[in-house]
């Protein structure tokens, strides 16, 4: 998509999507890595934030993968890079480790659906309505069950969670973990969801197309490499703090 036509919204609603991780983070951090108790009221206050903030980043992913010519090369470069981070913090800080985090999900994702675009190009906007009951359907999957605890759920066969390598779909052991995790089931309707929308938003009206807070769509612009340095500042700009006071 050439500069001319692209979207500035986006840009500027996924600049405050990762200000608000950023924010999160530095709360998680003060509150967890830190321990400091005052900050805790607030960090759990702001825990809404946590399936709120993943589902926005991959809704407006699959928006910009319907407006992309690149995405498989996207995919593989996202791919690179999750293996540098899993490998990185399985040197670094292993308690810490990501096996399988939203790098990684964008990664295959844009790989395998830009190698099948034309076809999911096809798929009929009606469809929406059925990603988004299957989003809510395989929700609770890594939980072990189908559907809405309480309301309509099913318990899933216990031989589904009795390995790790299956971890990527959202089935895995009781000793698997990951610090940032986000399985095929359910995203992957949530990203087919945001395919469908990038057609609405090629049409959106010239208002909404154009810039309209520079500063935001500037980061929006700049979130992967925002997203892959924070937390490391954050930590050391706190580590420098505490060791001052």
């Amino acid at each position: 998509m050439k500069d001319k036509k692209r979207v500035y919204l986006i840009d500027e609603v996924r600049g405050l999507c990762i200000i608000l991780v950023v924010i999160y983070h530095l709360y998680y951090s003060l509150a967890v890595v830190f321990r400091r108790g005052d900050f805790a009221k607030a960090y759990q206050t702001m825990r809404i934030w946590q399936p709120i903030l993943p589902a926005a980043f991959i809704l407006i992913s699959g928006i910009s993968f319907h407006l992309s010519r690149s995405n498989v090369k996207r995919g593989i470069k996202l791919l690179l890079i999750s293996i540098l981070i899993t490998t990185t913090l399985g040197l670094v800080i292993p308690d810490q480790i990501i096996w399988f985090g939203i790098i990684h999900f964008l990664a295959i994702v844009n790989i395998v659906f830009g190698l099948l675009k034309k076809y999911i190009d096809r798929i009929p906007v009606w469809c929406i309505f059925i990603f988004a009951f299957l989003f809510l359907l395989t929700y609770n999957v890594h939980r072990g069950y189908l559907g809405i605890e309480g309301i309509l759920s099913y318990k899933l066969p216990e031989f589904f969670y009795l390995t790790d390598f299956t971890a990527p779909l959202g089935f895995y052991s009781s000793t698997f973990y990951s610090a940032d995790y986000c399985p095929v089931l359910p995203w992957v309707f949530m990203f087919l969801i945001g395919t469908i929308l990038g057609r609405c938003v090629e049409n959106l009206p010239d208002i909404l197309s154009e810039m309209h807070i520079k500063p935001l769509a500037f980061v929006g612009r700049h979130t992967l490499i925002i997203y892959l340095t924070h937390q490391p500042i954050i930590v050391g700009i706190l580590y420098l703090i505490t060791q001052k006071s």
